[in-house]
């Protein structure tokens, strides 16, 4: 990959390839938390790529290729929930990336995970996706506004209204960790 970047040429299948081993997972666990399911989920990063491969000579030189296929993943997450209806998405019941180390570290990992999953389910399809693409994908409000077409100050408020829905939900774990 930094050959394409100091070179200024054409991303190679070489580098789609690297790009691919080294950042798969991070694209497609973008892509689950933005769809909730996992077919679409992969669905997403398999279009991803099929659209970076396609257009690999507009490439911006100076970013780096798994950023700008992860851009582009996100992108058709976001594309395929606009196919769908508010409310058809199903609650995550497994870990996509596991760090397990010992039996308890994984069960509060799974808590922690599935409060999670349950307190976004309550959330609306705004609030949801900008609170991910705000606080997980690190997104600038503009850049959010401008990808869903809504105003700035509305991305504002449905990030606002999802942190606050957020701490209420999650509040049982605060109160755990205070004890």
């Amino acid at each position: 990959m930094a050959a394409v970047i100091d070179i200024g040429g054409t991303p190679t299948q070489a580098d789609f390839h690297e790009a691919i081993s080294a950042r798969s997972d991070r694209w497609y666990s973008a892509c689950l938390k933005i769809t909730r399911n996992p077919d679409m989920a992969a669905d997403a990063v398999q279009d991803a790529l099929l659209n970076a491969w396609n257009k690999r000579q507009q490439f911006n030189h100076g970013s780096r290729l798994d950023t700008w296929i992860h851009r582009i993943a996100i992108n058709a997450a976001l594309a395929q929930i606009r196919k769908l209806k508010p409310g058809v998405f199903e609650v995550l019941d497994d870990d996509v990336e596991s760090t397990e180390t010992t039996p308890h570290r994984a069960w509060e990992d799974y808590e922690l995970e599935s409060d999670l999953a349950n307190a976004l389910a309550r959330l609306s399809e705004l609030e949801r996706v900008c609170f991910i693409l705000k606080h997980l994908e690190q997104w600038r409000v503009r850049e959010i506004s401008a990808e869903l077409g809504v105003k700035q100050g509305r991305v504002k408020q449905a990030v606002f209204r999802a942190v606050k829905k957020l701490r209420v939900s999650m509040q049982r774990l605060q109160e755990e960790n205070d004890d």
